[in-house]
């Protein structure tokens, strides 16, 4: 028997028919599960996604991962304060729909569904990519053997199929399990995929480049044909700039750190199953997965990088995100492949590494398709869209119907790759699809203590500072740190692009290879759900209005 809304037309507040069953340990490891996905194995090859120089012996991306992680502590504090007032599951929407209108909570959390998808998508590429460069490490460990064919496997569309579908298998395997085994099934994955970064981060320390360098013929490659070919291509390492192009550029590395760290306060969007003191468990889990989210792109990253060598890394990763000529058929710059051809003798912890982010490609999805079934739950609660998708299965306490939509949608953007939808755009695509998500926390932040006082009464930031509450001073520094990141990186370069366009077709091969056309679509999409429910409400005799005046039921 499943649990749903009453469909009668009086609107009757019903229990949501999730439980209290995830401890702050288990909060915490499901937002570290959120982010961390590729960084075990493929952190040196994200160095390339923007300008990269190092500056004091320090790589600007983990400057500017420390920079936007300091950010994050105010936006980490605004989430714990939201939570506090707001315990309910559904994250932002709820927040948003109740401080300033239901249009815009609305607004926010489908562009943040859409981002999600995204990203689930992105995660099932690179997990089919790393069972295939965990072949080639056990081909590099074992030559002559099975795995010696490694570098050819999922080819064509056909394998590259049935790799994508026993995937999708283990993610809704994980996702149906009950709400309490799932979360334990998670922090011990997740557990495991951390005690693979340890000795990732340790084990880097027995190598160095000129190791790295003599290990390439192995590979079939070496740096410097690495490098050259790179070159060639366009790349090269800069300087620090801190001209006016210069933070234009830094401002775009920013949003890719933005890729790799959303996902560190997604307890907020599950809060409504949090048991015990709800703002101690959401703070510890968004605050400890953030000083995670930032060691992995700053100290554990450079460590890797410069252990490797900086140029070949940084080389390696350009020639995979943006050319077809990267070394191994096109793989990016996988560490413990790297590690496993300076030492083969120790195979088994690098297999460790290369199985540790997998654990953590797979273990992503599921966690996405969680969040995003929260969010929906939500949306259904307020009416927003239908009750078909508020009902609870009784055996997994979850939306399990809005799960398996979540992983299949996900699965389309793994189907896009086979007509050359690429990791990079998929990349601009979700940043820009999370925009809204980046900065509304801002917004409520400020507006909170003024709209809402009954709900800024129970945070925990009502003191004053210079006339104003706490709470109002966190939005503000956030939104001095997040505004200027998304117009520099992407308003300003949309602008240029535009303005240099001569004819409607160089524009819309603009859009699309940006997935500017697909963001576009998906808020058309979204505005036009949200006015056909709000006319359904009406036709039905159903006054909202005071709905968003209350919180969705626990």
């Amino acid at each position: 028997m499943e649990k749903s809304l009453s469909s009668s037309k009086l609107f009757v507040r019903q229990a949501s028919g999730l439980v209290r069953d995830v401890s702050m340990t288990n909060a915490l490891f499901f937002n570290i599960s959120a982010f961390v996905g590729t960084a075990v194995g493929w952190a040196i090859a994200f160095y390339a996604l923007g300008p990269e120089w190092q500056g004091l012996g320090i790589s600007a991306f983990a400057w500017m991962a420390v920079l936007t992680g300091i950010a994050c502590c105010f936006l980490g504090l605004i989430f714990a304060s939201l939570t506090t007032a707001m315990p309910r599951s559904g994250g932002d929407y709820v927040f948003t729909s109740r401080i300033i209108s239901p249009f815009w909570g609305w607004l926010e959390s489908w562009t943040l569904v859409g981002s999600a998808l995204t990203i689930i998508g992105f995660e099932i590429i690179v997990a089919v990519r790393n069972i295939q460069l965990t072949g080639i490490l056990l081909g590099v460990a074992f030559p002559g053997s099975f795995f010696g064919g490694a570098q050819g496997w999922f080819q064509d569309s056909f394998s590259k199929a049935i790799a994508g579908i026993v995937v999708m298998l283990i993610i809704g395997g994980i996702s149906i399990l009950r709400t309490r085994t799932f979360h334990k099934v998670v922090t011990g994955l997740a557990i495991f995929a951390i005690i693979a970064v340890v000795i990732s981060f340790f084990g880097a320390f027995s190598i160095d480049p000129a190791s790295t360098s003599a290990a390439l013929p192995k590979l079939d490659t070496s740096s410097t044909a690495v490098i050259n070919a790179a070159t060639k291509a366009g790349w090269s390492l800069g300087s620090p700039d801190f001209s006016f192009t210069g933070l234009i550029a830094l401002a775009g590395l920013i949003s890719v750190v933005l890729f790799q760290f959303i996902g560190f306060q997604f307890s907020s969007y599950i809060a409504g199953e949090v048991k015990g003191n709800v703002r101690r468990t959401v703070f510890v889990a968004v605050i400890g997965a953030l000083i995670f989210a930032v060691f992995m792109n700053s100290l554990y990253m450079d460590v890797l990088g410069n252990h490797f060598g900086f140029s070949l890394t940084n080389a390696w990763g350009y020639l995979y995100w943006f050319t077809s000529n990267a070394p191994l058929g096109g793989q990016p710059p996988f560490s413990p492949l790297l590690a496993t051809a300076v030492h083969p003798g120790a195979w088994p912890l690098w297999l460790i590494v290369a199985l540790g982010n997998v654990t953590l490609n797979v273990l992503l999805c599921p966690v996405y398709a969680i969040f995003f079934s929260r969010i929906v739950l939500a949306w259904a609660l307020d009416r927003q869209v239908p009750e078909w998708f508020s009902v609870v299965n009784e055996r997994t306490n979850a939306p399990l119907r809005v799960i398996i939509i979540a992983i299949l949608l996900g699965a389309v953007f793994y189907v896009l790759t086979f007509f050359n939808l690429t990791l990079a755009a998929t990349t601009f695509f979700g940043v820009l699809l999370a925009s809204l998500t980046w900065i509304m926390p801002g917004i409520n932040a400020i507006l909170l203590p003024y709209r809402r006082p009954d709900l800024f009464q129970l945070t925990n930031n009502t003191r004053r500072f210079l006339g104003l509450p706490r709470l109002v001073w966190y939005g503000i520094i956030w939104l001095i740190f997040i505004v200027p990141v998304y117009l520099a990186a992407f308003v300003w370069p949309i602008i240029q692009q535009v303005s240099a366009i001569k004819s409607s077709s160089d524009f819309a091969a603009f859009a699309n290879t940006t997935g500017i056309f697909y963001a576009l679509g998906l808020v058309v999409l979204g505005i036009i759900i949200y006015v056909v429910m709000s006319f359904v409400n009406r036709a039905q005799g159903i006054d909202t209005k005071m709905m968003f005046q209350e919180l969705p039921p626990d």
